[in-house]
């Protein structure tokens, strides 16, 4: 039997823990460590490495190609195509390959690098036509809101008829982006709704994804996308909390600029106390994906009050020295967490 590094690593702590506690004989121990062997991870890194590349040419191919409108005008103009006509053609390239990913998932489940190819066409082409559905309609005349709902509710069926990781993110993008222009449009050209600004918004917003990863995880035919929408509304809402603690609710540069930064110490407090809380229940849960995103944003927030109270006040090298050293204290605990995740 063939493994990969991380299961060997899984079937040699289990095999010495049984050993250990005398469940099994030495000797049988001895048998079970010769009955597989670890697959070269060479073969894997240059898949994956070629996968990106071509992932990377594919986009600046689309990119050149159809993205760029002076290209589609052309032949819009010499074939005397509508935009209606362009959509109607991206939705059948994207109603193609959405047809060949599911085909390919069902005759290859586990080729998860090779099927998120044609999930980044189909990505692509759901995007262009919904571009000119929506201008042929007389939906978009400048405003992003509705194409970006759209965006939204179509990103989520596919990535769910699929069912494809990638474009699960891609409709928590669409969704994020169609808020932050329906607050502008809701309140007329300014970036305040119902007395919050943008960050605040934004963190309601990362707040309500994060707490909807529970109900994801019950639904039986979207349970796979629960791990994904937990750690996208959680790095949302952090981050959102995260601008919120610099900039307070105000929506006026000019004004925020004017105030000292030590009048917003209760927004910094209230970030803080809440990263506190986070990583505390994520040790006590042992939750790595909430620790260690708490502790990436209890560093963020550390340096942010340090520039925002002492930066003018402290030696310039004393403040280096301190994020060199923090870095390394971050660097030997995860080492050490992972030292102990393997002898437990």
């Amino acid at each position: 039997m063939k493994l990969d590094k991380k299961e060997a690593a899984t079937i040699i702590n289990a095999i010495r823990f049984w050993e250990d506690s005398q469940k099994i004989s030495p000797e049988l121990a001895e048998e079970l460590r010769n009955s597989y062997e670890v697959r070269s991870s060479n073969v894997d890194t240059i898949a994956w490495y070629a996968f990106i590349s071509a992932i990377s040419c594919g986009l600046l191919a689309f990119g050149a190609l159809v993205i760029d409108e002076k290209w589609i005008e052309l032949l819009r103009k010499r074939w005397e195509f509508s935009e209606a006509t362009v959509g109607i053609g991206f939705t059948l390239v994207a109603g193609v390959f959405v047809y060949l990913a599911h085909r390919r998932k069902l005759k290859y489940p586990t080729s998860q690098i090779s099927n998120e190819s044609y999930t980044i066409t189909i990505a692509l082409s759901v995007a262009v036509a919904i571009a000119y559905w929506t201008r042929s309609l007389g939906l978009f005349n400048g405003n992003y809101a509705q194409p970006l709902l759209i965006a939204t509710i179509v990103y989520g069926l596919i990535g769910g008829f699929l069912p494809s990781q990638l474009l699960w993110v891609i409709m928590l993008l669409s969704l994020t982006g169609w808020w932050a222009v329906q607050i502008y449009e809701w309140s007329g050209g300014g970036f305040r709704l119902a007395g919050m600004n943008y960050p605040l918004s934004m963190t309601l917003l990362g707040l309500l994804i994060w707490a909807s990863s529970w109900l994801v995880e019950k639904i039986k035919p979207l349970v796979s996308f629960e791990r994904a929408t937990y750690t996208f509304g959680l790095v949302l809402f952090l981050f959102a909390a995260w601008m919120l603690s610099i900039f307070g609710n105000y929506d006026d540069l000019g004004r925020w600029s004017a105030i000292k930064q030590g009048t917003l110490w209760y927004w910094s407090a209230g970030f803080t106390v809440v990263l506190a809380t986070l990583t505390a229940y994520a040790f006590r849960s042992k939750n790595d994906t909430l620790r260690d995103i708490c502790l990436v944003f209890f560093l963020a927030n550390i340096y942010t009050r340090y520039f925002e109270y002492f930066w003018d006040r402290t030696n310039k090298g004393i403040f280096f020295a301190i994020l060199a050293f923090s870095f390394w204290w971050v660097g030997r605990k995860a080492e050490q967490w992972r030292n102990q995740e393997k002898t437990a």
